[in-house]
This record gives C-alpha cells, structure tokens and sequence, in this order.
C-alpha cells in the first residue's frame, strides 16, 4: 500500500524536528559527551536522507545560524567535523555563515583547512595545472606587543608566471576578529598593485596602520650558504585616520568616512626584472603585512 503524501509529510516534519532537537544539543554551549557524539550523529542519519541531512544542517535554524556556525563559535570542533563528513560541498549561504564564525572566533587555521580564503578560480585552476603547491598565509598575533596588532606571511610559489596569466592573485584571511583581503593585481594604468581591505561578511574596523615587505628568496647554493633574500619592494608605514575600513558592499552606518581600499604601486619591475625565476619555479615571494588597529 503506497502512503499518502499528506501523510508522509507531516511525518517527515516530525523527523526533521526531532534531528533538529538532538543537534542543537550536540552543538550548544553545554558539554556534551565526547563518546555520545559519533552515536548521536549517526541516529540523526538513520532518521533523514543524506541529501536531507545536508540541508538540515546548511539552513539558519537555530537563532538565525546553521548547526555548524554554532559548533565553530561553542568550539564544538569534534561535532563539527562529523557533521562535516555528511555535507559534499557547502552551500554559498552556509559558507558566509562559516565564513563569519570562524571571524567571530579569530580562528585562521580554521578558516584556511575550509578554503574560505577566496582565491580566485582562474589561478586555482592554473596552480593545478603547473603542479604548483598550494600558497601558505601565516597570521601571528603580537600579543607581547599590542593586543590589536598582528603579522601576516604570504609565500607565494611561481608568483611571475601566475600573476602574468591570470593578472590577479587573491588571499583572504581572518586576524583580530575580522576577515581581511590581500591581493596582487594589474591596476587601472597598466601598473601592479598590492591591495589590502577587508572582506565580506567583516565587521567594519577603525583607524587602521599597516606596512609591506616583498623578498624574493631562492633554493640556490649549498645548505647554510643559499641565496640571501632580495628586497625586492617595501611599503612605509601608513596610517588611515577618521576613515572607517569596511567591506565591499557594506551598508551599515559607520563612524568617519567609509574607506574600503589601500594599495601599494608597485610598478614593472617585480615582473619584469632581469633574473625571474627569483619568483617563478621553486623559488617564492615573500610577502609581510603588518597591521595594527586602533579601537576607537
């Protein structure tokens, strides 16, 4: 005997409720058992279709939020991994979700084991092609020094030949509760640019100071005696003040004038220059972002 669809649907709702309710437990601020979790998990499972567990879990269902953005910022990660495991590949709204708790809890590694860091398609793509490794960003914290002020270390592998074909190289990354961007790109005059901003959804941030170091470094010479680091740009200190750094597409009232944008003119020579395979097979640019903010 075939159900009736008016049946089936209340009772589908009935499952969907009762999973809701075993994974708002699992990813609450209570404790919760870590050998309850795989059990519990896998009974969710048992209830819905993969397919409609997924959804379940990418829908804002719990205080305008996904599951998961709550297991990032109740540092629920074991839960949050196992959830993980029963979604192929995240919705775009469940991305700027995971997106904002992983700014929410500063949590970078997080952010990058994702690939939230929002590099553009075309170099992906190309990356593979070129058996290129993966580029590293490093965020470190300056506690000792500033409470506000953090290092980012961008190493970037065949940075000439990507940047030449592609004529963009995008980063994002998440330090000091914001989610910030960092590019190289071919500007409106022909010039290359660094670029330095934040990035959607990021809270807006105050009076901001940064500064940019650029070094090639190569792999040649024997052990203890390679090739020093060449110089190769450096960007002094700058200082934006009574301008407030938002996101593109921001739309919330601000203190000070909006500001969305900083950038270095770098000129021809960092992928013109004489010797470039400084920056192209194995070798790396290194680039160094220091920023402070100051809290109004």
């Amino acid at each position: 005997m075939i159900a009736s669809p008016l049946l089936a649907r209340p009772h589908l709702r009935e499952r969907h409720a009762t999973v809701l309710s075993r994974i708002r437990d699992l990813v609450s601020a209570t404790d919760v058992t870590p050998s309850s979790i795989e059990s519990i998990a896998d009974a969710c499972a048992h209830e819905l279709t993969v397919s409609q567990l997924s959804d379940l879990l990418q829908t804002p269902n719990i205080e305008g939020h996904t599951a998961l953005y709550w297991a990032i910022v109740n540092h629920r990660q074991e839960v949050f991994w196992t959830f993980k495991s029963f979604i192929s590949k995240f919705s775009s709204k469940c991305s700027s979700d995971l997106r904002l708790a992983c700014m929410r809890t500063s949590d970078h590694a997080l952010f990058w084991k994702l690939n939230f860091q929002n590099t553009d398609a075309q170099d992906e793509s190309l990356r593979q092609f070129l058996g290129c490794p993966q580029d590293e960003i490093e965020v470190h914290n300056v506690a000792e020094l500033d409470d506000n002020q953090f290092v980012v270390s961008f190493h970037i592998r065949m940075f000439q030949k990507r940047l030449c074909t592609t004529r963009r190289l995008n980063y994002d990354f998440v330090a000091r509760g914001r989610i910030w961007s960092f590019c190289f790109e071919m500007g409106s005059k022909g010039k290359w640019i660094a670029g330095f901003g934040l990035s959607s959804p990021s809270l807006p941030v105050s009076t901001v100071c940064y500064s940019l170091l650029l070094e090639t470094r190569t792999t040649k010479g024997e052990s203890g005696r390679e090739t020093p680091p060449k110089r190769v740009f450096e960007g002094v200190n700058r200082k934006c003040e009574l301008r407030t750094h938002v996101p593109m597409g921001y739309t919330g009232d601000v203190d000070g004038e909006k500001y969305f944008w900083s950038n270095w003119k770098l000129g021809d020579h960092l992928v013109t220059y004489d010797d470039p395979t400084d920056v192209d097979c194995g070798n790396i640019l290194h680039a160094k972002l220091e920023v402070t903010i100051e809290e109004k």
